[in-house]
Protein backbone atom coordinates (compact mmCIF):
# COMPACT_ATOMS: atom_id res chain seq x y z
CA UNK A 1 0.00 0.00 0.00
CA UNK A 2 1.69 3.27 -1.03
CA UNK A 3 1.80 5.99 0.80
CA UNK A 4 -0.62 9.19 0.09
CA UNK A 5 1.57 12.53 0.11
CA UNK A 6 0.08 14.10 3.45
CA UNK A 7 1.86 11.05 4.54
CA UNK A 8 4.87 10.90 2.82
CA UNK A 9 5.64 14.76 3.67
CA UNK A 10 5.11 14.25 7.09
CA UNK A 11 7.23 11.40 7.41
CA UNK A 12 9.70 13.25 5.50
CA UNK A 13 9.44 16.69 7.33
CA UNK A 14 9.47 14.54 11.09
CA UNK A 15 12.92 13.10 9.49
CA UNK A 16 14.57 16.60 9.09
CA UNK A 17 13.25 17.63 12.29
CA UNK A 18 15.02 14.60 13.89
CA UNK A 19 18.43 15.48 12.29
CA UNK A 20 18.01 19.20 13.29
CA UNK A 21 17.10 19.24 16.72
CA UNK A 22 17.86 15.80 18.43
CA UNK A 23 21.42 16.21 19.60
CA UNK A 24 19.56 18.94 21.24
CA UNK A 25 17.03 17.78 22.64
CA UNK A 26 19.32 15.40 24.30
CA UNK A 27 20.92 17.86 25.74
CA UNK A 28 17.62 19.49 26.62
CA UNK A 29 16.44 16.46 28.37
CA UNK A 30 19.59 16.17 30.67
CA UNK A 31 19.13 19.85 31.47
CA UNK A 32 15.77 19.15 32.17
CA UNK A 33 16.95 16.09 34.92
CA UNK A 34 19.80 18.30 36.10
CA UNK A 35 16.98 21.13 36.93
CA UNK A 36 14.62 18.19 39.10
CA UNK A 37 17.69 17.16 40.75
CA UNK A 38 18.74 20.57 42.08
CA UNK A 39 15.06 21.35 42.95
CA UNK A 40 14.69 18.11 44.89
CA UNK A 41 18.24 18.79 46.89
CA UNK A 42 17.01 21.96 47.60
CA UNK A 43 13.43 20.58 49.00
CA UNK A 44 15.60 18.12 50.67
CA UNK A 45 17.71 20.90 52.84
CA UNK A 46 14.41 22.52 53.18
CA UNK A 47 13.31 19.67 55.13
CA UNK A 48 16.14 18.88 56.85
CA UNK A 49 16.36 22.55 58.44
CA UNK A 50 12.63 21.96 59.69
CA UNK A 51 13.29 18.57 61.06
CA UNK A 52 16.44 20.91 62.94
CA UNK A 53 14.11 23.70 64.50
CA UNK A 54 11.12 21.60 65.18
CA UNK A 55 13.61 19.37 67.38
CA UNK A 56 11.66 18.29 70.63
CA UNK A 57 8.32 19.77 69.04
CA UNK A 58 8.27 17.12 66.31
CA UNK A 59 7.57 14.03 69.49
CA UNK A 60 4.33 15.91 70.08
CA UNK A 61 1.18 15.25 67.93
CA UNK A 62 1.30 17.96 65.13
CA UNK A 63 1.09 18.93 61.42
CA UNK A 64 1.76 21.50 58.89
CA UNK A 65 -1.39 22.97 56.84
CA UNK A 66 -1.11 21.94 53.13
CA UNK A 67 -1.46 25.31 52.05
CA UNK A 68 1.78 26.01 53.86
CA UNK A 69 3.29 22.88 53.04
CA UNK A 70 2.89 23.70 49.47
CA UNK A 71 3.78 26.95 48.90
CA UNK A 72 6.91 26.17 50.94
CA UNK A 73 7.92 23.06 49.37
CA UNK A 74 7.14 24.93 45.45
CA UNK A 75 8.61 28.05 46.36
CA UNK A 76 11.62 26.71 48.40
CA UNK A 77 12.76 24.13 45.47
CA UNK A 78 13.79 27.17 43.51
CA UNK A 79 15.83 28.74 45.85
CA UNK A 80 19.69 28.23 46.05
CA UNK A 81 20.75 30.28 48.87
CA UNK A 82 21.21 28.98 52.00
CA UNK A 83 19.70 31.34 54.08
CA UNK A 84 17.03 31.18 52.02
CA UNK A 85 17.00 27.42 52.82
CA UNK A 86 17.12 28.34 56.58
CA UNK A 87 14.25 30.99 56.13
CA UNK A 88 11.98 28.52 54.32
CA UNK A 89 12.86 25.60 56.63
CA UNK A 90 11.92 28.13 59.96
CA UNK A 91 8.90 28.56 58.38
CA UNK A 92 7.85 24.98 57.96
CA UNK A 93 8.92 24.10 61.54
CA UNK A 94 6.92 27.41 62.79
CA UNK A 95 4.04 25.99 60.73
CA UNK A 96 3.63 22.75 62.88
CA UNK A 97 0.95 22.67 65.05
CA UNK A 98 -1.21 19.89 67.03
CA UNK A 99 -4.28 21.63 65.43
CA UNK A 100 -2.95 22.18 61.97
CA UNK A 101 -4.95 24.87 61.36
CA UNK A 102 -1.91 28.35 61.87
CA UNK A 103 -1.65 28.72 58.01
CA UNK A 104 0.56 32.04 58.70
CA UNK A 105 3.22 30.95 57.41
CA UNK A 106 1.68 30.55 53.97
CA UNK A 107 1.88 34.64 53.53
CA UNK A 108 5.48 34.50 55.07
CA UNK A 109 7.10 31.94 52.67
CA UNK A 110 5.66 33.61 50.13
CA UNK A 111 7.29 37.15 51.21
CA UNK A 112 10.13 35.13 51.52
CA UNK A 113 10.11 34.02 47.80
CA UNK A 114 9.63 37.18 46.70
CA UNK A 115 13.12 38.23 48.10
CA UNK A 116 16.26 38.50 46.34
CA UNK A 117 19.13 36.72 47.31
CA UNK A 118 21.04 40.41 48.12
CA UNK A 119 17.44 40.93 50.08
CA UNK A 120 17.14 37.92 52.16
CA UNK A 121 20.98 37.92 53.08
CA UNK A 122 20.74 41.80 54.17
CA UNK A 123 17.11 40.79 56.45
CA UNK A 124 18.96 37.78 58.57
CA UNK A 125 22.24 39.74 59.00
CA UNK A 126 20.00 43.20 59.95
CA UNK A 127 18.06 41.62 62.36
CA UNK A 128 20.92 38.95 63.79
CA UNK A 129 22.74 42.25 64.43
CA UNK A 130 19.39 43.92 65.96
CA UNK A 131 19.13 41.04 68.13
CA UNK A 132 22.69 41.46 69.18
CA UNK A 133 23.27 45.27 69.70
CA UNK A 134 20.04 45.18 71.96
CA UNK A 135 19.79 42.14 73.30
CA UNK A 136 18.49 43.23 77.25
CA UNK A 137 18.66 46.72 76.51
CA UNK A 138 15.07 47.66 77.82
CA UNK A 139 13.92 48.30 74.31
CA UNK A 140 10.57 46.57 73.48
CA UNK A 141 8.36 45.82 70.03
CA UNK A 142 5.40 45.94 71.78
CA UNK A 143 5.21 49.37 73.22
CA UNK A 144 4.51 52.43 70.78
CA UNK A 145 7.01 53.89 69.08
CA UNK A 146 10.22 51.97 70.72
CA UNK A 147 10.79 50.33 67.16
CA UNK A 148 12.26 53.95 66.46
CA UNK A 149 14.64 53.46 69.14
CA UNK A 150 16.68 50.71 67.10
CA UNK A 151 18.45 52.86 64.36
CA UNK A 152 21.25 50.78 63.25
CA UNK A 153 24.66 52.03 61.49
CA UNK A 154 26.47 49.88 59.58
CA UNK A 155 29.77 51.13 57.63
CA UNK A 156 29.19 50.29 53.93
CA UNK A 157 32.48 48.36 53.82
CA UNK A 158 31.65 46.21 57.36
CA UNK A 159 28.08 45.41 55.68
CA UNK A 160 29.59 44.63 52.18
CA UNK A 161 32.10 42.10 53.96
CA UNK A 162 29.31 40.54 55.69
CA UNK A 163 27.67 40.11 52.19
CA UNK A 164 30.61 38.58 51.09
CA UNK A 165 30.33 40.62 48.06
CA UNK A 166 32.53 40.21 45.28
CA UNK A 167 34.20 43.32 43.22
CA UNK A 168 31.68 43.70 41.07
CA UNK A 169 29.00 43.45 43.35
CA UNK A 170 30.41 46.31 45.23
CA UNK A 171 30.99 48.46 42.27
CA UNK A 172 27.52 48.00 40.77
CA UNK A 173 25.70 50.65 42.74
CA UNK A 174 22.15 49.95 41.39
CA UNK A 175 22.54 46.90 44.45
CA UNK A 176 22.10 48.51 47.52
CA UNK A 177 19.26 50.46 46.06
CA UNK A 178 17.59 47.08 45.28
CA UNK A 179 18.41 45.91 48.80
CA UNK A 180 16.86 48.73 50.77
CA UNK A 181 14.21 50.05 48.74
CA UNK A 182 12.83 46.63 48.27
CA UNK A 183 13.31 46.25 52.18
CA UNK A 184 11.48 48.96 52.88
CA UNK A 185 8.28 48.21 50.48
CA UNK A 186 7.61 45.21 52.26
CA UNK A 187 7.94 46.40 55.38
CA UNK A 188 10.77 44.39 56.45
CA UNK A 189 12.55 48.06 57.89
CA UNK A 190 11.24 51.03 58.41
CA UNK A 191 10.88 53.93 55.72
CA UNK A 192 13.67 56.56 56.58
CA UNK A 193 16.88 54.45 55.83
CA UNK A 194 19.77 55.81 53.52
CA UNK A 195 23.22 55.32 53.14
CA UNK A 196 24.90 58.93 52.96
CA UNK A 197 27.75 60.48 54.01
CA UNK A 198 28.55 61.27 57.91
CA UNK A 199 27.74 64.79 57.82
CA UNK A 200 24.68 64.25 55.90
CA UNK A 201 23.17 61.57 58.68
CA UNK A 202 24.17 63.37 61.61
CA UNK A 203 21.59 65.68 60.20
CA UNK A 204 18.85 63.90 62.21
CA UNK A 205 20.63 61.69 64.09
CA UNK A 206 23.04 60.75 66.75
CA UNK A 207 25.86 58.43 67.42
CA UNK A 208 26.72 58.32 63.61
CA UNK A 209 30.58 57.38 63.57
CA UNK A 210 31.18 57.58 59.34
CA UNK A 211 29.76 57.13 56.49
CA UNK A 212 27.34 54.66 55.68
CA UNK A 213 23.93 52.91 55.99
CA UNK A 214 21.66 53.13 58.30
CA UNK A 215 17.94 50.90 59.08
CA UNK A 216 15.69 50.33 61.52
CA UNK A 217 13.06 47.49 62.10
CA UNK A 218 9.75 46.92 62.09
CA UNK A 219 7.04 44.35 63.83
CA UNK A 220 6.90 41.88 60.07
CA UNK A 221 10.84 42.10 59.84
CA UNK A 222 10.99 40.69 63.23
CA UNK A 223 8.16 38.26 62.27
CA UNK A 224 9.66 36.71 59.36
CA UNK A 225 12.91 36.54 61.50
CA UNK A 226 11.70 34.55 64.59
CA UNK A 227 9.62 32.43 62.14
CA UNK A 228 12.68 30.90 59.99
CA UNK A 229 14.26 30.24 63.56
CA UNK A 230 11.36 28.07 64.42
CA UNK A 231 9.91 30.60 66.55
CA UNK A 232 6.35 31.01 65.82
CA UNK A 233 5.29 30.90 69.46
CA UNK A 234 6.77 33.41 70.85
CA UNK A 235 6.33 37.47 71.62
CA UNK A 236 8.51 39.82 68.98
CA UNK A 237 10.90 40.51 72.57
CA UNK A 238 12.14 37.20 72.25
CA UNK A 239 14.52 38.68 69.32
CA UNK A 240 15.98 40.85 72.12
CA UNK A 241 17.09 37.94 74.72
CA UNK A 242 20.00 35.42 75.46
CA UNK A 243 17.39 32.90 74.20
CA UNK A 244 17.05 33.62 71.11
CA UNK A 245 19.90 32.33 68.26
CA UNK A 246 20.26 33.24 64.56
CA UNK A 247 23.81 30.95 63.97
CA UNK A 248 23.67 30.16 60.60
CA UNK A 249 26.44 27.63 59.81
CA UNK A 250 29.11 29.06 57.27
CA UNK A 251 27.31 32.71 57.12
CA UNK A 252 28.33 35.97 59.12
CA UNK A 253 26.10 35.96 61.80
CA UNK A 254 26.20 40.04 62.06
CA UNK A 255 27.41 43.06 60.64
CA UNK A 256 30.92 43.59 62.36
CA UNK A 257 31.42 47.34 63.97
CA UNK A 258 27.64 47.89 63.62
CA UNK A 259 26.61 50.55 66.55
CA UNK A 260 23.01 51.73 68.03
CA UNK A 261 22.31 55.37 66.93
CA UNK A 262 19.49 58.13 68.29
CA UNK A 263 17.20 60.08 65.82
CA UNK A 264 17.75 63.60 67.56
CA UNK A 265 13.76 64.29 66.48
CA UNK A 266 12.26 61.36 67.78
CA UNK A 267 9.50 61.91 70.11
CA UNK A 268 5.91 59.51 71.20
CA UNK A 269 3.52 62.15 70.21
CA UNK A 270 0.80 61.05 73.58
CA UNK A 271 3.15 59.39 75.53
CA UNK A 272 4.90 60.93 78.80
CA UNK A 273 8.95 60.02 78.88
CA UNK A 274 8.13 59.14 82.20
CA UNK A 275 6.68 55.77 82.06
CA UNK A 276 5.64 55.28 78.61
CA UNK A 277 1.89 55.61 79.16
CA UNK A 278 -0.15 57.60 77.46
CA UNK A 279 -1.33 60.61 78.38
Amino acid sequence: MSETPSTGLSGAIGDILKKLIEPLAEELGQDILEYKRQRRENVGKIILNAGKKGGDKFDSPGRVPLKVFKTVINEGSYADDVVAAEYFGGVLASSRTEEGRDDRGDRLAKLTSNLSVYQIRSHYLIYSTISELFSNSGNSFDTYGNGEKMWLFMSYQDYANAMEFTQQERDNHQILGHIFHGLSTDGLIRDGWRFDAQEALETNFFGVPSDGIICAPTPLGVELFLWAFGHSDKELNFLLTDDFSSEIEGIPQSVPNAVPIQRKDFQVIGFTPEDGSKG
